[in-house]
């Protein structure tokens, strides 16, 4: 019975976390042109809402007006964050591996260091560690759940050091990025092909009820599912030979195989009308968060929040795309259905969305009371 109360405690945090700064972000970055609210929903709403989070939970060095002694921007540590990930997950050019790769390194040696730092202020025994710790801040929720789960770990005989660079800092390098991408594309996809539901998301988005939950996170699912680029690696078990994009691929047992979700997500014998948006689908019919020993371990936590910030980006009164190439997700197609995307001087590509402005009109919804009920 503890437990689950800890559990129900955990997801309120959540959700509340994610409805307070997604609403902070939207008063900090919305500015007015000519009488109409701009925001870029990509590079200052979805892609910082995440870092706020990571920086909460795993205490990293983030610079903002309350912390100025920080040591990254926000903007700088979803870029740290991107480039960690990408020079692991997304180092496709030949040419531009070796200095992808370079500043990966830099990049995680130093943000490593400092969360190597943070853990050993969490774990020491020591009087300056015991300072420290006496300054955190004892009503912030996610900071404690936090340093509750570094003390957990270092229960498997993990020293700091392993415990910074082989838990924390890969989790926090995957989340913020992976996060980001997903809000992109799902906003992406109500505020083009699937622009004919946005009244009933703004509809449910305006009530705070178990049942609008429930039906902006099937909104949420589906969007992923139409509009996101997701795979997983799996070890095939049998010899077989099929073709796939006109080509005949043999695969035998023990082989490492890159299974996309894109095809699999539009599968008519899981999801009957799969081009439709069906808010009826069984929960675990959905690909996206993996399966079995694969499953993704922030699968609540990703839905929560997720629902959480549409729910708040739902609120605002006429949303709709910026006119003309500031309101395009700007995308070019890889092989299996995925794409990178434009830099917004569209000077290069990256491997997730760094931009997408929207407009909506009246006011931005009034700040919750606080984040850390």
């Amino acid at each position: 019975m503890d437990m689950q109360l800890h559990r129900d405690k955990w997801q309120i945090h959540v959700k509340h976390f994610y409805e307070y700064i997604t609403t902070r972000l939207l008063h900090e970055k919305t500015v007015r042109i000519a009488g109409i609210n701009q925001v870029d929903i990509t590079r200052d709403i979805g892609n910082l809402a995440h870092v706020h989070f990571a920086a909460n939970m795993f205490s990293l060095p983030l610079k903002t007006a309350e912390t100025p002694k920080g040591v990254f921007t926000e903007h700088e540590l979803w870029m740290a964050a991107a480039v960690i990930f990408a020079s692991v997950f997304h180092d496709f050019e030949p040419t531009k591996s070796h200095p992808l790769r370079k500043v990966a390194r830099k990049l995680a040696q130093a943000l490593g260091g400092l969360i190597e730092m943070n853990v050993k202020t969490v774990i020491g025994t020591s009087f300056a560690s015991k300072l420290i710790d006496s300054y955190r801040e004892s009503d912030n929720p996610l900071a404690a759940y936090g340093i509750h789960m570094i003390r957990a770990l270092t229960e498997t005989g993990m020293s700091a050091h392993e415990l910074a660079f082989s838990q924390i800092l890969p989790t926090a390098a995957a989340m913020i990025p992976i996060q980001g991408q997903v809000f992109t594309q799902l906003l992406d996809f109500y505020l083009g092909p699937g622009d004919q539901h946005l009244p009933d998301i703004q509809k449910w988005a305006a009530l705070d009820t178990a049942e609008a939950d429930d039906k902006l996170l099937h909104y949420v699912q589906e969007g992923i599912r139409l509009n996101s680029t997701f795979g997983m690696y799996r070890h095939a078990n049998v010899e077989h030979t099929f073709e796939e994009y006109g080509r005949q691929i043999h695969v035998k047992p023990g082989d490492n195989v890159f299974c996309s979700f894109v095809d699999a997500a539009r599968d008519a014998s899981v999801f009957p009308n799969p081009d439709v948006v069906d808010l009826d689908r069984p929960m675990d019919s959905y690909l996206h968060y993996g399966m079995g020993p694969h499953t993704c371990l922030g699968k609540g936590m990703s839905q929560i929040a997720l629902t959480a910030m549409l729910r708040v980006v739902g609120k605002l009164p006429g949303l709709r795309r910026a006119p003309g190439p500031q309101g395009e997700l700007k995308k070019l197609p890889r092989p299996g259905g995925f794409y990178v995307y434009m830099r917004e001087a569209q000077d290069s590509v990256f491997p997730f969305p760094t931009t997408m402005k929207v407009h909506f009109d009246g006011s931005v919804p009034e700040m919750p009371t606080t984040a850390k009920e």
